[in-house]
């Protein structure tokens, strides 16, 4: 009870002009009874007296108040319609105006809030200048609109699933001044989408495979004994021959000759003979030089065959 009269006595006294950086927008954390109890009153005091304002003015503390992260404001003093849904990688900004310049350095970057202390940067920086709100000319248009992407999926991992787990951080110093600047917003990461149901098309049953029936077994065929050739007579210069040693019952085809026919090598081996002649018939052939030839019918007073 006598910190929320407190808080309201130190809310009437809010001056109208505040200085140095203000954040419009997004909405950082504020003050609230959960603040007043873990930091004291002093801290709190100068926090509603200036939200803009620097961690030193804010001293004294507590025992267990860290200014280092978000100037020692709490998460359950937060309305949750100040907590922002992002996801990995999405492009975000920030408005801010400088009304009081002091120059410096600055970053911003994604805190885990859960390790406890100042929490943990998650990634690297996601913006960084080197003199931000600068003592002389205009506010750079790159810092009264700053724009950042957050970390990749890969980088953020299973972290800021929760609301209050992480924050948004915008740290500025000012080493002229020896001041120390820290505003906060809160972001949640957007679940997972689930995934899809698993699909209800019945598997597709194959057709039963029929063995046709092995047919009835044959009786062995019985090959007839070859019959001997009949003696084959040569004619060479006019006068009978004995048969050529080897027959050849293949020959190569050549100028449209006959398909088949039997040929003799003499004494060679099964090399094929080249027909010259398609109308000439069923032929002997004597010799490797493919010489006289001897036609199973009479030719013109030769020697006859009996």
């Amino acid at each position: 009870m006598v910190y929320a009269a407190f808080a309201l006595l130190c809310l009437a006294s809010v001056p109208s002009v505040l200085g140095h950086a203000r954040v419009n927008s997004p909405p950082i954390r504020s003050p609230g009874n959960a603040f007043l109890q873990k930091c004291g009153k002093p801290s709190f005091a100068s926090v509603q007296g200036d939200p803009t304002g620097h961690i030193e003015e804010q001293e004294p503390v507590n025992a267990g108040c860290d200014l280092t992260l978000c100037r020692g404001m709490l998460f359950e003093d937060q309305p949750s319609s100040n907590v922002l849904t992002v996801k990995p990688s999405q492009n975000m900004a920030m408005s801010i105006d400088c009304t009081i310049p002091h120059g410096g350095p600055a970053n911003v970057s994604l805190i885990d809030t859960t390790t406890g202390g100042s929490g943990s940067i998650i990634g690297g920086f996601l913006a960084t200048f080197d003199d931000f709100c600068p003592t002389s000319g205009q506010t750079p248009a790159d810092q009264s609109n700053l724009q950042y992407t957050l970390p990749n999926a890969a980088t953020i991992g299973n972290k800021c699933q929760n609301p209050g787990d992480c924050v948004v951080q915008l740290f500025w110093a000012t080493p002229d001044f020896s001041q120390n600047y820290y505003y906060c917003n809160d972001v949640v990461m957007a679940a997972a989408a689930p995934p899809p149901p698993p699909s209800t098309t019945p598997a597709t049953v194959a057709a039963p495979v029929t063995t046709p029936a092995a047919p009835p077994s044959l009786p062995p065929v019985t090959t007839p004994a070859t019959k001997p050739a009949a003696p084959s007579v040569s004619v060479v210069n006019g006068a009978a021959s004995a048969a050529p040693s080897k027959m050849v019952t293949s020959v190569a085809a050549g100028n449209g000759a006959a398909a088949t026919g039997l040929a003799a090598v003499n004494g060679n081996s099964t090399a094929p003979v080249n027909k010259t002649n398609a109308n000439a018939g069923r032929r002997l052939v004597l010799g490797s030089e493919g010489a006289a030839v001897a036609v199973l019918a009479l030719i013109a007073g030769t020697t006859a065959l009996f």
